[in-house]
């Protein structure tokens, strides 16, 4: 009959096959149980680890999953061993729960369990996540014990360490001294007892001394002098491992030391020494001495962990021994500031607290109170070009700043409108670094330029003011030809049809002249037209126009608007769309002005708009706000002209075909009456080829005066 084992590859089956089991508890494969040959057959084809203990003997079978777990030292003799005598060192931890199951069929469950064992020649730590469950023989009686376990040792131990790192390293970043740093580092390392039993912390000032305990932990005094004696006498004896360490390279010492530790069963014999600070010209050489725990194999783990705590260690003394230097440093910038001849201060941390202010800064400022106050109570009442915003960029980017020139007003100090108590200054900001980079401060110098400054400005005054007479006496003239152009154009062209109708009338006979005196009336009603917006400008200019407010209807006031520009609009055939709300929009003003303003309007959209194109008229009562809105579809006003459109005699360019009458006023007339009601007309948002839009807003209760003719 073939054996369970025999068709299984593996080496736990290849072991399996060279025991003699007929000398065993068990006997004879052949004649095994059922339940026994099937559950070693499972177990030795599952790919978990697995363990079966069988009978009273406890006879042990196991799978190649369970091989790596062994270490060196148990594995083959351990297959068919009796349990008893494969664990000795751990059957006072696990005799009770394998009894527990045996004699009373009770499971059990253990996470992470510390159960050290013999492998690799000594006495290991191992962590276990492992299951024992009860095995039943073929007549239902509980024969066997099954544990499924998986090994934590490297995830336990692994958390373990980055807990006791981080530690170490929040630890580190508040250890200021470099005499400090020692202490707080054997505080924090106390606590991770099991990595780190025992530590010396040695010092050497030179090559010619031995090394000197400076600190220590985990170690009593009776054993303290003998560890760091042996430890002196091995660095002497073999001088290019401490030429090693003097090179920043870490060493190990086998028997260097023989310690009996709290938190080790086995005396410690083995440290491991890593410095903390290479020797470099003129510094001494420190190095910590950790001593190995005896039952923690010294692997890359090991290693890393302790090297990766000693760097903690040795940044933060680096950090330690820069924050001494730049302190000393500070000393000497601060005295030096204190005495510059221009404006100095120290700003600190990022409410930037003035830690130094010299005499010519707090004159700057006007005041001398000023250490130990925050930028923004200081700088707040302190008229500057935006200093205090400049100051907390330049903290937030760590940027180097520099002005050529800024303003400030010193406290308590009224400035007129020409800035005659101002003075000036050329600001540098410089960012203060801490030895880990990080921006802890600014450095300020401020350099006083007001007397170049106003020389400056005096010169750039004269060149302005003769550039602007220059710029006005260029528009004057561009101005006037173009007037005199329009106007003489303008007025020609009434003129001429009228002297051509008073020769036909001379030629015809009396009684048929109807179509010549037509001809004339609209020519000279143009030339009215004309004179009238020359003489409203005149007016308007030199503040002679007479307003009669009253309380009106602004429907009215538009459908009268509507009227009088009907003709234009009809004779391009635009269509026109007039909204008006539903109830009275009353308005207190000149209803006549407010219509000769609607009137331009509509007849500069008119003008400009194409034959056939839509113009719409909106009045919106909004609040204490009347709002009244002309648009068209024309091809809009271009950027350049918009600035200039309410000039007088300024005027888009036409076709010839839309060409009309008219001086370039109608838009100057309406910007100006609109401002004597005390509204505002602008332009709304467009541009080229989108159409125009005019928007005026009028105050309801207008502040001229009720009753009485106004002269504005």
């Amino acid at each position: 009959m073939p054996r369970v084992f025999d068709d299984v590859p593996g080496e736990a089956a290849r072991t399996m096959r060279a025991v003699d089991w007929s000398a065993t508890p068990v006997g004879d494969p052949s004649r095994w149980p059922r339940s026994l040959a099937t559950m070693v057959s499972v177990m030795l084809r599952s790919r978990h680890p697995m363990f079966l203990w069988w009978g009273p003997s406890l006879t042990q079978f196991y799978n190649d999953a369970y091989l790596p777990s062994f270490g060196v030292g148990k594995h083959p003799a351990a297959m068919g061993q009796p349990g008893r005598e494969c664990w000795p060192e751990i059957w006072p931890i696990i005799g009770p729960q394998i009894d527990d199951v045996m004699q009373r069929g009770k499971a059990s469950w253990n996470e992470d369990q510390l159960v050290p064992i013999f492998r690799n020649g000594r006495i290991e730590d191992v962590f276990w996540t492992y299951g024992y469950s009860p095995v039943q023989d073929d007549d239902g009686s509980i024969a066997g014990t099954l544990v499924i376990c998986t090994e934590t040792t490297q995830r336990v131990v692994a958390e373990r360490r980055q807990r006791s790192a981080r530690a170490l390293a929040e630890a580190m970043a508040s250890a200021a001294p470099t005499d400090e740093v020692p202490v707080v580092a054997a505080a924090v390392l106390a606590n991770a007892s099991r990595d780190v039993p025992g530590a010396l912390f040695f010092e050497q000032a030179n090559a010619a001394d031995p090394p000197r305990l400076v600190r220590w932990l985990g170690v009593d005094a009776s054993g303290l002098a003998q560890a760091s004696e042996g430890l002196r006498r091995r660095l002497a004896a073999t001088p290019a491992q401490l030429a090693a360490l003097a090179a920043g390279e870490s060493v190990l010492l086998h028997d260097a030391i023989e310690l009996a530790l709290p938190d080790c069963p086995e005396a410690v014999r083995d440290a491991f020494l890593v410095p903390t600070r290479p020797a470099d010209a003129g510094t001494s050489v420190h190095f910590v001495a950790y001593a190995l725990h005896p039952r923690i194999p010294f692997d890359d783990g090991y290693r890393d962990f302790l090297v990766q705590q000693t760097h903690g260690i040795s940044l933060a003394m680096a950090r330690a021994d820069a924050d001494n230097t730049r302190r000393a440093t500070e000393t000497d910038r601060n005295n030096l500031l204190l005495q510059a001849p221009v404006a100095a201060a120290v700003f600190i941390g990022p409410d930037l607290v003035i830690e130094i202010a010299n005499k010519a800064f707090c004159e700057l400022v006007g005041r001398d109170d000023l250490v130990g106050k925050s930028c923004r109570d200081v700088l707040g009442d302190v008229s500057g070009d935006g200093l205090l915003e400049i100051l907390q960029e330049a903290y937030r980017t760590g940027r180097r700043y520099v002005s050529r020139e800024m303003r400030f007003v010193p406290t308590g100090v009224a400035s007129d409108a020409s800035g005659t108590a101002a003075r000036h200054f050329a600001i540098n900001l410089e960012p203060m670094r801490a030895s880990r980079g990080e921006i802890y401060g600014l450095m300020a110098i401020a350099t006083d330029i007001s007397a170049q400054v106003e020389a400056r400005k005096e010169i750039e005054r004269s060149r302005d003011e003769r550039q602007r007479r220059l710029e006005e006496a260029e528009s004057a003239s561009r101005a006037k030809d173009e007037f005199l152009a329009i106007l003489g154009h303008e007025l020609r062209n009434p003129l001429s049809p009228i002297v051509m109708s008073l020769e036909l009338m001379r030629m015809h006979k009396e009684g048929s002249s109807q179509r010549e005196q037509e001809v004339i009336r609209r020519q000279v009603d143009q030339l009215i037209r004309l004179v009238d917006d020359l003489m409203d400008v005149a007016a308007i200019t030199r503040g002679k126009v007479r307003l009669v407010p009253a309380w009106n209807d602004l429907r009215d006031v538009v459908g009268r608007a509507v009227e009088m520009s009907r003709q234009v609009m009809e004779a391009r055939r635009h269509v026109l769309d007039v909204a008006l709300p539903d109830a009275p929009a009353t308005w207190f003003g000149d209803a006549t002005r407010l219509a000769q303003v609607v009137s331009n309007l509509l007849n500069n959209a008119a003008l400009y708009t194409p034959a056939e194109g839509r113009i719409a008229v909106r009045v919106a009562v909004e609040a204490d706000e009347i709002v009244l809105t002309v648009t068209d579809n024309g091809p809009g006003i271009a950027p350049e002209l918009r600035p200039r459109v309410f000039d007088a005699f300024v005027q888009g360019a036409l076709p010839v075909s839309q060409r009309s009458g008219g001086l370039g006023v109608g838009l100057a007339v309406v910007k100006q009456l609109v401002e004597l009601h005390g509204g505002t007309v602008a332009i709304a948002a467009g541009g080229a080829e989108r159409g125009s839009t005019f928007v005026v807003r009028l105050p309801r209760a207008s502040p001229l005066p009720a009753g009485a003719d106004a002269v504005v």
